[in-house]
């Protein structure tokens, strides 16, 4: 699946490239490879506060060459993340600590402990995302009062200061927030570049916000309150009791009719600090998190109040990036994937509340000339720290600007009118199920250069199973290349029509180039396969519609010299977390942005 990723990537140039960093799932490729600098660095005197916002950590990190590379490959299995026994359990912890020598700004820790984090958007084996526990093996290490440092690589984040300036916006809101500020890293003596350190969720975060920490802390990593889901919360703390009765309570209020919906909720769940939370990550965009991906948030049951908080996480993909798994294009001003949100959003009460909450931070929070400094602080902070090319940077910066500029008039555009309910079809289950099954033959020719203009005497057959509805379409471009984000892959691309879809269809195939020869392969996780895809690649109206499950890749004639030819043919399943229903008709194009 990663190959397929990365095919994608270098289909469109360096605007595409950016914008699909953004997504995660399927965004688990990483900003380039490890650059080594031999130049020395002074070290920094110690600060006070190590979340000091205009200070960049100094932090280095030394261990056995083998350790580190045990470390740094270890990884999430997807197969077993997105299957039917996800709805039983809760995430998989595969990393595994491992000990190491520290430096943080000068100060020396002989035996530290680290490992590898992150759930999959956050993977990569070259930059990897760190915890390091300073009192692993010492317990009276520590360094500016602190023990334990969570370094966020950014990974889906070229301008490297969307989780900083999102937990800022929290914060300002109201809602109980981690601390975020930089670090600069190095692993025997790579330079890694620029890191999110963020507070991290534990007892001392719940005494700082709640007084307390006796209650129950869960994670939520694609995870919802619906029957049957309960248990892919994860459990993040040894207080509280056994068992997640809270979190079922919700789930069965949430079950009642809107007569009755409210009040029972209200019991268990802390209504106003959800909303609020909830417009907080509509107004930023944090289509990753709760609200439009039941993803990336931490819920604490708060035994003075005996009700549920919610507290952000992993805000990477905010302020300006487009949400390529669903399938419909959601409004501006709210996000309601989840189901809590979804009931909530469709009761008159809470709708008008949460409406009411976005206008109070636009006119309270969102205030664009002090988050356009900020931006230019934070860009001046670190410029010459980074290792993502200064042109990505400058790009994704401008993304936040437009974003920060733009975001008020659109979302009271649609608050300037009634509401409409969020009647977006409902993800069916959390597994990858099959939802497609396609046959394509293909003869076209390769090209070094991927951007030249398709071969005219190309042709291809496709059929197309999509939710139980069949398409037959028609070719309207193909290229066959080198894929210049995997140098060691090939890559074909295939742009269908179908009857009735306004939107171009896509396949993408990668493969390695040492399998690009005559012969049938089967498609392998992580190695040969086909992407399914939907929409123009630089615009909103793009979707990610499924990755090859089961299936072959049949080559006839194939050859890497320009212009040598092409042929063969795939057929094979595509999974996906399905949604109820999908039918490829009800796509709409992106309108085209006026010049």
């Amino acid at each position: 699946m990663i190959n397929q990723i990365k095919l994608i990537q270098s289909i469109r140039p360096t605007r595409w490239q950016v914008r699909l960093r953004a997504f995660a799932l399927a965004l688990v490729c990483a900003v380039s490879s490890l650059v080594i600098l031999n130049a020395a660095v002074k070290p920094q005197p110690p600060v006070a506060d190590s979340f000091a916002p205009d200070h960049v950590l100094d932090i280095s990190i030394t261990l056995p060459e083998a350790e580190f590379e045990k470390m740094r490959t270890q990884s999430r299995d997807p197969a077993l993340e997105f299957s039917k026994s996800r709805l039983e359990r809760a995430a998989e912890r595969p990393y595994t600590w491992f000990e190491a020598e520290a430096g943080i700004d000068g100060v020396r820790f002989a035996k530290v402990g680290v490992r590898k984090r992150g759930y999959f958007g956050s993977n990569n084996n070259d930059r990897p995302a760190l915890n390091i526990d300073l009192a692993h093996f010492k317990k009276k290490n520590q360094f500016a009062g602190e023990t334990r440092f969570k370094l966020h690589n950014n990974n889906q984040d070229p301008s490297q200061i969307k989780q900083a300036l999102s937990y800022h916006l929290f914060a300002a809101a109201g809602v109980p927030a981690p601390r975020c500020n930089f670090a600069r890293v190095k692993i025997n003596g790579r330079d890694l570049g620029i890191y999110s350190h963020i507070d991290r969720i534990d007892d001392g975060f719940l005494d700082r916000h709640f007084g307390g920490h006796g209650g129950n802390l869960y994670e939520a990593a694609i995870s919802d309150f619906r029957p049957g889901w309960v248990e892919t919360f994860q459990k993040k703390n040894e207080n509280g009791h056994d068992g997640k009765a809270e979190l079922t309570a919700v789930t069965e209020a949430l079950q009642s009719t809107d007569a009755e919906l409210l009040e029972r909720l209200e019991r268990v769940l802390d209504v106003d600090a959800f909303i609020n939370f909830w417009a907080v990550e509509s107004l930023i965009n944090h289509w990753d998190g709760f609200a439009g991906h039941q993803n990336n948030a931490f819920v604490y049951h708060d035994p003075k109040t005996g009700k549920l908080r919610f507290i952000p996480w992993g805000p990477d993909s905010t302020f300006g990036n487009q949400h390529v798994f669903v399938p419909f294009q959601a409004p501006a001003s709210v996000w309601a994937v989840s189901y809590l949100t979804r009931r909530l959003y469709n009761h008159p009460v809470t709708q008008e509340r949460y409406r009411r909450r976005m206008k109070e931070l636009l006119a309270t929070v969102w205030n664009e000339k002090k988050l356009l400094a900020e931006v230019d602080r934070m860009e001046n902070l670190l410029r010459g720290k980074m290792l993502v090319p200064e042109p990505m940077v400058k790009m994704s910066l401008a993304g936040v600007r437009k974003f920060i500029t733009n975001r008020r008039s659109a979302i009271e555009a649609e608050l300037a009118q009634p509401a409409q309910p969020w009647n977006f079809t409902l993800r069916r289950s959390i597994s990858l199920d099959d939802v497609a099954r396609a046959k394509v033959s293909f003869s076209t020719s390769w090209s070094t250069n991927f951007f030249r203009p398709p071969d005219k005497s190309s042709t291809a057959r496709v059929e197309l199973d999509f939710y139980g509805r069949h398409y037959s379409g028609t070719f309207t471009e193909l290229r066959a290349g080198p894929d210049m984000q995997n140098p060691k892959n090939a890559g074909i691309i295939l742009t269908c029509a179908f009857p009735g879809v306004s939107v171009p269809i896509h396949f993408a195939i990668s493969t390695p180039t040492k399998l690009f020869q005559n012969g049938t392969q089967k498609f392998t996780p992580w190695e040969t396969g086909v992407t399914l895809m939907a929409g123009q690649f630089d615009r909103e109206d793009f979707r990610i519609l499924g990755f090859s499950s089961t299936g072959t890749l049949s080559l006839k004639q194939t050859g890497t010299s320009e212009g040598a030819p092409v042929t063969g043919e795939f057929e094979g399943n595509f999974g996906f977390l399905p949604w109820e229903d999908f039918d490829l008709k009800d796509l709409k194009p992106a309108p085209v942005a006026k010049k």
